[in-house]
């Protein structure tokens, strides 16, 4: 399965916000956290607000926050928040099915999500912070 560019955009704004929260955050400071344009902080942000996964403000302490703490939300919501939702095959009954081609299409539709699923943006977070700790000690 491919994600397209804005779920990615998404999932790297989604794990910024966790690293902030409960606080609001300026798209502009996000965008600086994140390397994502203003323009498709400011797209992604309105899609996510659509999804209820982010609240936002208008004003002088306005910006993007969680909707929720970032343990109660998953990489697998954002990703389903941004992916077509209309699947062309009906594969996801297949384990009630013998045809081994809907079986095989349910197993790689569970597997790509199950890890999705699994992680939080909490978790995540944590480990885009260890990553970019471990980066800085390595610099000359």
């Amino acid at each position: 399965m491919w994600l397209n560019q804005q779920t990615l955009d998404a999932i790297r704004m989604m794990a910024a916000l966790a690293g902030t929260w409960p606080n609001f955050i300026r798209a502009s400071d996000l965008s600086g956290l994140t390397g994502v344009s203003i323009t498709n902080v400011q797209k992604t942000a309105n899609a996510l607000g659509q999804a209820r996964l982010v609240e936002t403000a208008r004003g002088r302490y306005g910006g993007l926050r969680l909707a929720r703490s970032a343990d109660a939300i998953t990489v697998g919501d954002v990703v389903r928040a941004f992916e077509p939702k209309d699947c062309p095959v009906s594969f996801l009954t297949a384990s009630t099915h013998d045809d081994p081609v809907s079986q095989l299409l349910f197993r790689a539709h569970r597997d790509f999500f199950q890890p999705l699923e699994a992680t939080s943006l909490f978790a995540l977070e944590g480990k885009l912070r260890e990553s970019a700790r471990a980066a800085r000690l390595s610099r000359p």
